[in-house]
């Protein structure tokens, strides 16, 4: 079976350095707050993503991106799933789980800030901000250099 990885090398070097780093940000975050980037998107979104969609058009880089959105999506799904149930939160006295609604509402700006990050450079910067969404203060950081 082929490494996940090598799906994406139809990237940049700049865009999968951006991808890594957002990738060890992203492993950081607890699955319990994901509800906190899980949005109803701007109404810029698609505008912003008929944009993305024209930047990448067809072939080796969409697929590429297309890779990269599934290993990130994948991560988020898994995470997820190992949260305690209903039953188990009650007992341990956490927070309880998500409402599906909102978990496809954070796995979408999962989605929306990976192509954002990978296509920073080319997107408009309307666009960019609609498609970083609530993850803009943590992909500011990434793309400026500062450590994840």
């Amino acid at each position: 079976m082929p490494d996940p990885i090598d799906r994406v090398a139809g990237l940049q070097p700049a865009e999968r350095e951006r991808l890594r780093r957002f990738a060890a940000v992203f492993e950081r975050i607890d699955a319990s707050q994901y509800v906190t980037f899980a949005e109803v998107p701007p109404a810029e979104v698609e505008a912003a993503e008929a944009e993305a969609m024209r930047i990448l058009g067809s072939g080796a880089r969409h697929d590429a991106v297309k890779a990269a959105v599934s290993m990130f999506v994948d991560e988020a799904a898994q995470a997820y799933s190992r949260r305690p149930t209903l039953t188990d939160t009650l007992f341990m006295f956490r927070s309880l789980p998500d409402r599906a609604e909102d978990r496809v509402r954070f796995l979408a700006s999962v989605e929306r800030a990976v192509v954002g990050l990978i296509l920073w450079d080319e997107l408009s910067e309307p666009s960019r901000t609609a498609l970083i969404g609530l993850w803009g203060g943590i992909a500011d950081r990434i793309v400026g250099g500062e450590a994840p």
